[in-house]
């Protein structure tokens, strides 16, 4: 089974962004997830319902699938 990688998906969305230069309020505007959710997914402290994970995709040009690994790899 496999699992969401919470350092994956924080340096994926950080990377990213970064590429498109974008800030995190603009991510925020174009997601439609708040913006101090935006900083802690960056943070690992936030984990993102599926909507959220897949709008994030859809902005960033990523398969929401990229994020999770298998249960016994380590994060």
């Amino acid at each position: 089974m496999k699992k969401l990688s919470t350092s994956l998906l924080a340096n994926l969305v950080a990377t990213k962004r970064k590429e498109l230069k974008l800030t995190q309020q603009d991510l925020a505007d174009a997601t439609g997830i708040n913006r101090a959710q935006i900083s802690r997914l960056e943070k690992e402290d936030y984990l993102p319902s599926i909507p959220q994970l897949e709008q994030l995709g859809e902005t960033l040009g990523f398969e929401p699938d990229e994020v999770f690994v298998d249960n016994h790899d380590s994060e």
